[in-house]
């Protein structure tokens, strides 16, 4: 009996003992994490001051999204200041059509109103002109992201972000944790300005590399001989038949309307192209540099500020 007696409370030792060090393992693992947290801040601060952690960001995250994004942005914008040249010269050639009215009439003894013929193509070209333009300073601005943004500033941002936690994991009241809040702020600008914002420029160049190829770049070449045909009879039709005299009005003036009737007839053929071209490189223009990055920003904005402020406060919480 004593010895059933013996083994039962040597059995209830060993489950107190067993628990007691399960309750101490959670504690001791505690005390690990946090001790771990304070090395890791403090190497952080001393990488930091010493200038080390400029070279870790920059042969790591900061030359990583830039030679991923760059080959793109300096093509595209190479690109875009081309179709901006362009409709430049279409803008500043139907210009000089539409005050050509007077000159024709002084040569040729008639009133024809060229302005009207070319007025609905101008409206067009003026819509792409401004949108274009829009376009080149918006990619403008992203070529320069990484020279606006340097390796210096996200090493500071890490600093303020080390040096403001470091309070919190050694006493826990009211001002450490506005210390707190601060090192998250500064963490989440970090990661957006180098991390999301380079992750959301690589995304939108991979999804706007299939409109560009198969819509854009066939309407700029349409543009481009567009631009040609308005050329050759804006020469055309501001220059004289030098087959007729001068003084041979009534020649000229034959001459002249069949200049007209063909100016009209180009004019329509490419307005009917813009009709067709113009809405498509607009909207890709409009996608792919305003609309498209803004969505994906605004999305992984979204994620990032979710996974920052809400998951890390509560397992911080916890």
């Amino acid at each position: 009996m004593a010895e059933k007696n013996e083994a039962v409370l040597t059995a209830e030792n060993e489950k107190k003992l067993e628990k007691n060090q399960k309750n101490n393992f959670p504690k001791w693992d505690s005390e690990k994490k946090n001790l771990l947290v304070k090395i890791l801040i403090v190497v952080g601060l001393v990488l930091c001051i010493f200038g080390i952690m400029d070279k870790i960001f920059e042969h790591t995250v900061f030359n990583f999204f830039k030679n991923l994004t760059m080959p793109y942005l300096e093509k595209t914008y190479e690109e875009s200041k081309k179709m901006f040249l362009t409709l430049s010269l279409l803008k500043g050639t139907t210009d000089i059509i539409e005050g050509s009215t007077v000159n024709v009439s002084m040569i040729v003894g008639m009133e024809i109103e060229i302005g009207d013929i070319v007025q609905p193509i101008y409206d067009m070209i003026n819509i792409l002109w401004k949108v274009s333009l829009a376009s080149v300073i918006i990619l403008k601005l992203e070529t320069i992201y990484y020279e606006i943004f340097k390796v210096k500033l996200a090493t500071i941002l890490t600093f303020i972000s080390l040096i403001t936690i470091f309070p919190y994991t050694i006493y826990k009241n009211k001002v450490t944790k506005i210390f707190k809040k601060i090192s998250k702020y500064s963490f989440f600008i970090l990661l957006y300005i180098y991390i999301v914002l380079p992750s959301a420029i690589f995304i939108n160049s991979t999804i706007s590399r299939y409109f560009e190829k198969e819509y854009k770049e066939p309407a700029i070449v349409e543009l481009n001989q567009d631009l040609g045909r308005l050329n050759k009879v804006k020469d055309e039709m501001l220059s004289l038949d030098q087959s007729k005299s001068i003084f041979n009005i009534p020649g000229q003036i034959d001459s002249a309307k069949g200049k007209i009737d063909n100016f009209t007839k180009e004019i329509n053929t490419i307005s009917k192209d813009l009709v067709e071209d113009a809405p498509v490189i607009i909207g890709i223009l409009l996608l792919t540099s305003i609309v498209l990055p803004l969505l994906i920003a605004i999305l992984l904005y979204v994620i990032t500020k979710s996974v920052i402020f809400e998951k890390l406060s509560g397992v911080g919480k916890k």
